[in-house]
């Protein structure tokens, strides 16, 4: 088998093998820059390594692709970070229906205006701590 490096320009999940020892391996088909095309597995359904954009150096065996290394141009995934800072009338809805779950644990409903006070209470520190 010679070893090559090409780009992938499509990875697309196939299926999944479960081995004895209770692992997963997930197959992808992989088109790559220079022409090649093969089936690769990895560990996980979804690896960075086998991004489009993704340089990898490998070996191919007929159909089979045997992963050695990789250099990545695709974008770096980014963990989520809390996204646009929501206005307190979004959290509305969340204020009230905790406060009912405050104020029913154990409860009966007999005093809605003391659930409302806590309804208020709790919308009025979601904002204030959104405001800091």
């Amino acid at each position: 088998m010679k070893q090559s490096t090409s780009k992938i320009t499509d990875c697309k999940f196939t299926g999944d093998w479960k081995n004895p020892s209770g692992g997963t391996t997930y197959y992808h088909e992989i088109t790559l820059e220079n022409g090649d095309i093969g089936s690769i597995g990895a560990s996980s359904q979804s690896p960075d390594k086998l991004s489009v954009g993704t340089t990898i150096t490998y070996k191919k065996d007929g159909s089979k692709i045997k992963y050695i290394t990789s250099e990545t141009d695709a974008p770096i995934k980014k963990k989520y970070t809390g996204g646009r800072k929501k206005a307190p009338e979004e959290f509305l809805g969340y204020a009230w229906s905790y406060a009912k779950d405050l104020h029913i644990a154990g409860k009966t409903m007999k005093d809605i205006a003391e659930l409302n006070e806590m309804a208020n209470y709790i919308y009025q520190k979601v904002k204030d701590m959104l405001e800091e």
